[in-house]
């Protein structure tokens, strides 16, 4: 018996140096798309983690502030690039009527002490006139090695008054809109956050 032989023809076919260098480009191109899109995704995860670092920092440094003073009647603006918070004196009994009064004045603020002597004072980097706006600006606070502050105070249509008896004489702002504003950065200046408290008294 003869065996029968089955012969497969032989195929040369295969991809042509055209249509590899065609696919690896369509490859190129794709993965080029892919990558984009994801440092894309990275950097803007990135930023969003910034500002919410910035956001919060911010709320935390203005309720600091708000914490110390809050409470405040009077704030004095006559010592050189300063703003210091005092209250109204405490009523005493007169020798002469035998009534409460209160003497004129202020003594130093300060709300989480009970005898102070020293007032809660803000220092800044200079003061600008503006009509009927006073504006204080501090220097630049390095906050961590990522974020760095900087505070503005703004007395909008203040009225003064000045005192020239007791044991703090000087001139104080007793009515007005004081305005906080908050400028939080990240060091590398990409990211910034601003917030502005404003408290009328």
């Amino acid at each position: 018996m003869r065996r029968l032989i089955k012969v497969f023809p032989q195929r040369n076919d295969g991809f042509s140096l055209v249509e590899l260098l065609v696919a690896i480009v369509i490859a190129a191109i794709f993965s080029a798309v892919i990558l984009t899109v994801f440092i894309s995704g990275t950097k803007s995860f990135q930023a969003t983690g910034i500002i919410s670092e910035l956001r919060s920092e911010a709320d935390s440094s203005v309720g600091l502030i708000l914490n110390e003073i809050t409470g405040f009647d009077a704030i004095r603006i006559d010592q050189a690039n300063k703003l210091a918070f005092y209250k109204k004196t405490l009523p005493s009994l007169s020798q002469t009527t035998g009534l409460l009064e209160r003497s004129a004045g202020f003594v130093p603020y300060n709300a989480n002490q009970e005898d102070v002597v020293e007032p809660v004072t803000y220092k800044f980097d200079d003061k600008q006139t503006e009509q009927t706006t006073l504006i204080y600006n501090s220097p630049v606070e390095i906050i961590n090695e990522q974020t760095s502050m900087q505070k503005a105070f703004t007395l909008s249509r203040p009225e003064t008054v000045t005192i020239t008896t007791g044991d703090y004489p000087g001139v104080y702002v007793v009515h007005g809109i004081l305005t906080i504003t908050l400028t939080i950065q990240s060091n590398d200046q990409e990211e910034t956050q601003t917030l502005t408290s404003t408290i009328g008294f």
